[in-house]
């Protein structure tokens, strides 16, 4: 086979081959980044560290991203990513039950989990790099489920008499609450159950 055909088919160091490293390349950088923000944070990270969990050189990492920041933007929004697959557009205990989903996913991956609630804490600085986004975050996500509960009130499935925001506000604390206490002690915090607890005690499914 000819060179020009191995690259047309994706061998050889053909541009699909080089694509394909680079992205290689790039998943690795963004895998150590979740482990050193989510061991020291954003500020207590450096470049050098990123570069060494990656197993690249610095300049190497340069080239991919050119700074700390830019590349908490990019762990940020593939994780918002990879939510929005899980989260779909639907009304009623269906739009909860897919947080369950996103819950149950997160347990997969502890770095995350870890990182969220350390950058979670720090961005609440208002010069943090991360602070609009888990600003903004907060609020969509408040917004969104204030919505479902009081969609939920209009068909008489909610069980208590809270207002639909604050129910909004308790369920995200509880996720986040239990969230925090299984990174301290998985055997002691079954986060999963807990959100499930919480919605099977405020919302009728047999309404």
């Amino acid at each position: 086979m000819t060179n020009q055909a191995k690259a047309a088919n994706g061998g050889g160091r053909g541009p699909r081959g080089s694509y394909a490293k680079s992205a290689e390349v790039r998943q690795k950088i963004l895998d150590a980044c979740v482990e050193a923000f989510g061991t020291g944070g954003f500020h207590g990270t450096t470049m050098k560290e990123i570069a060494q969990r990656a197993g690249i050189s610095q300049t190497g990492l340069l080239h991919h991203f050119s700074s700390k920041t830019e590349l908490l933007t990019e762990v940020l929004a593939t994780h918002e990513r990879e939510t929005a697959k899980i989260v779909r557009e639907a009304d009623d205990l269906h739009a909860l039950q897919a947080q369950l989903r996103v819950v149950q996913a997160n347990e997969a991956r502890p770095g995350m989990v870890q990182l969220h609630n350390i950058l979670a804490s720090e961005a609440t600085a208002s010069d943090h790099p991360a602070h609009e986004t888990y600003r903004l975050r907060y609020d969509n996500l408040r917004l969104h489920l204030t919505r479902i509960f009081a969609e939920l009130r209009g068909r008489g499935r909610l069980k208590v008499d809270t207002k639909p925001e604050i129910l909004a506000n308790l369920l995200v604390a509880v996720i986040d609450g239990l969230q925090i206490q299984w990174l301290y002690n998985p055997g002691a915090a079954d986060v999963s159950a807990g959100v499930e607890a919480f919605l099977a005690g405020v919302v009728d499914d047999d309404a």
